[in-house]
């Protein structure tokens, strides 16, 4: 386990028996001592269709639950587990022994597409009037948190604490390009109601919820467009474009503040759109093609009419080790609403990329020539710091 940024190694576990020691899947529940472990590789320490809630303040299995199938991705909060398998999502209580909620049926999600967002405000709602638009935390004890109730796994969180407001969750639906919304607080559990967003028209790729459970991202697995939706009515309120080419969008997330989104692509190129949602200290323009800009009186193609990122960067360009150059998969997150983290998984590095503006600026362009967008001011995205997570653990 590292601390984020700066990068910094705290808890390191070694499972060497004579069973298994290959561990293929991983999820912390937040800071504490509870780690979802699911075995993996070529000589696994669990059946990969068997989910293990590891306590490491006692260095023991808290909990065992079997599946028929192998599970592809975990969720945890307080109060709740949430397993991922091929064709279904099944919500179980953080309990002992566990209790099973709720089970949702879904397409073939072969990636394991899920996100969770516990928000603990009431939502506003003024976002649903929105049209459409075109346009550092703190270290780690040196054993995670200890915790004095042991009659339960759960974390000191009972189902009915009435600071949990929301917990949204997010899957993938039964239809191709739909996305399943389910509260599955204590409340939500209660209501039982399933929001369905027709998102795209091929099948989810990519998804993301904001911190508040307000906003959801998604991409298709085309991976040329990324819209926004409102869950609360399921409207769509912005799309972006990421390019015209295929792409495999790996990781995407929200800043902090909601103001920002960070989509990451298998071509290694880091984009950045502004959220204009709430108050930020400076407002990037996401960019736009000049013939939207002119307002044409006749009606272009859509491309054309399309919103693309305030700033980029193709992340190869730090990466100029042949050795390195190969098909790697990058998973990022935000260090404040300005920095990026991206770790990837086979270069086995972790990097900060910072957004900056570029004072005195006039103008910022395309890739495409006759693309263009004039400003003040334009952004860039540059490498601040990177580091070797084997480095770092020798």
């Amino acid at each position: 386990m590292f601390n984020t940024n700066p990068i910094e190694l705290r808890v390191q576990r070694t499972f060497a028996t004579s069973n298994g020691s290959g561990i293929g899947l991983i999820r912390m529940l937040h800071r504490t001592n509870y780690l979802a472990l699911v075995g993996g590789g070529a000589n696994p320490k669990f059946p990969n269709n068997r989910l293990v809630i590891w306590d490491d303040l006692k260095r023991k299995n808290s909990l065992n639950l079997p599946f028929p199938s192998p599970i592809l991705n975990v969720l945890l909060s307080r109060i709740r587990i949430i397993v991922i398998l091929k064709n279904q999502v099944i919500v179980y209580g953080f309990s002992t022994p566990p209790k099973k909620l709720a089970a949702y049926d879904t397409i073939d999600n072969d990636f394991g597409l899920a996100d969770l967002s516990v928000n603990t405000s009431n939502i506003s709602t003024n976002l649903s009037q929105r049209p459409v638009s075109s346009s550092s935390p703190s270290s780690f004890t040196s054993s995670f948190t200890s915790r004095s109730n042991s009659s339960s796994p759960s974390p000191s969180l009972n189902e009915s604490d009435s600071n949990i407001k929301f917990q949204t969750l997010a899957f993938p639906g039964r239809q191709i390009g739909q996305i399943q919304l389910v509260d599955v607080s204590p409340h939500g559990q209660e209501k039982n109601i399933v929001s369905i967003i027709k998102a795209h028209k091929s099948k989810i790729r990519a998804l993301a919820l904001n911190r508040a459970g307000t906003l959801i991202a998604s991409a298709s697995e085309t991976g040329t467009l990324i819209r926004i939706h409102f869950t609360q009515s399921t409207a769509l309120l912005y799309e972006f474009r990421r390019g015209i080419d295929k792409a495999v969008i790996t990781s995407m997330k929200f800043s902090h503040n909601d103001s920002r989104l960070a989509v990451l692509s298998d071509k290694n190129t880091l984009h950045v759109y502004n959220i204009p949602i709430g108050n930020t200290d400076e407002v990037a323009i996401n960019r736009q093609h000049i013939l939207k800009r002119i307002g044409l009186p006749i009606p272009i193609p859509n491309y054309f009419n399309s919103t693309w990122s305030f700033c980029s960067v193709n992340t190869n360009k730090y990466h100029t080790d042949p050795d390195t150059l190969i098909n790697d998969e990058g998973v990022l997150g935000w260090s404040g609403n300005d920095s990026i983290i991206i770790v990837w998984k086979k270069r086995r590095i972790w990097e900060k990329y910072t957004i900056v503006a570029k004072a005195n600026s006039t103008s910022h362009t395309f890739e495409d020539s006759n693309e263009s967008h004039n400003s003040n001011v334009s952004w860039e995205i540059t490498r601040t710091s990177w580091k070797s997570l084997d480095n770092l653990m020798s």
